[in-house]
């Protein structure tokens, strides 16, 4: 009698560097290639992915743990030589070809994904943590609330290192959906390239020219008047290394009638801790309408 074994809803996936291109100042685009991303599933949206890069002078990138088991391995390992673990967003998946594209924030070499984006080269090799195409269900690694993509104004708010999902997200917005996005970047030149529905105004606060991305989306939400407010819990999750703020709402909890507002804010974690206490404490947002996630702190290395 056979057993069927049910896949993994994530695997990992070996690739090699095959491009790099400059987008703006501060935004790098790679390309991995390996065959095995056939089986990459291209499920859009803010999904993430793990990105593991090896640590120079570190263990080589064939001592990294596959199992089922592999975090607990990788957290056992000498922290001195254990390969790097960083989130990203996918860009873009080209399964015929065994290609995707990751967006990576340069800030020169103050962290490994930042030093790997400016300085690998074509051949170099990764480990790519990402959702399985043959898995049907629900693999999770989404948090922006699909399903009330074309029943709730949207509220997206960001910084450069939110840009991918933010994107991801806004492409795949029905015509008819009207909201607000707002991303913060350096220089004027790192501005560009979102594709929103019509009814979606996208706003650029650029850090260079003294904009102010809190009182942009505060000018907004007065516009929008007063939302109502409820008791929906959330969940409170720690992502990866960076120690950084991550306030989700629990589905379970989450009321089934659409919000008049669906908001997904991340970024910097005291940015993203500054915009929360604007819309929960001074616009009563519903806290379960809202996800709040820190990709990153300033002051430690996590790009």
């Amino acid at each position: 009698m056979s057993v069927t074994v049910e896949a993994p809803p994530f695997r990992m996936f070996p690739v090699r560097l095959s491009r790099r291109e400059r987008r703006s100042p501060s935004l790098v685009r790679l390309t991995f290639s390996d065959p095995s991303l056939a089986g990459f599933a291209d499920r859009g949206y803010d999904q993430r992915i793990k990105l593991v890069l090896p640590k120079p002078g570190g263990l080589p990138l064939s001592a990294f743990p596959t199992g089922d088991d592999w975090w607990t391995v990788w957290r056992d390992q000498p922290v001195d030589e254990r390969a790097f673990i960083r989130t990203y967003t996918i860009v873009a998946v080209r399964p015929d070809a065994g290609e995707i594209d990751v967006d990576f924030v340069d800030h020169g070499v103050t962290g490994p994904g930042s030093r790997f984006a400016v300085e690998a080269v074509p051949g170099d090799e990764a480990i790519i943590f990402g959702p399985n195409a043959d898995f049907h269900g629900d693999a999770g690694g989404l948090e922006f609330r699909r399903e009330y993509a074309g029943a709730a104004t949207q509220l997206m708010v960001g910084d450069m290192s939110a840009l991918p999902a933010i994107n991801g997200i806004a492409t795949r917005l029905p015509l008819d959906a009207t909201g607000f996005i707002c991303i913060e970047v350096p220089h004027a030149q790192d501005a560009g390239g979102i594709d929103a529905p019509p009814g979606v105004h996208v706003s650029w606060c650029v850090t260079d020219e003294g904009h102010d991305q809190v009182a942009t989306v505060r000018d907004w939400l007065e516009s929008i008047g007063p939302l109502a407010s409820d008791d929906a819990t959330t969940s409170v999750l720690a992502d990866g290394a960076v120690n950084a703020y991550w306030e989700v709402t629990d589905p379970e909890a989450a009321p089934a009638e659409a919000p008049a507002l669906s908001a997904w804010i991340a970024g910097e974690s005291a940015q993203v801790r500054s915009l929360r206490r604007l819309l929960v404490n001074d616009f009563d947002v519903p806290r379960s309408a809202v996800n709040f996630m820190g990709y990153w702190r300033t002051g430690v290395a996590g790009s």
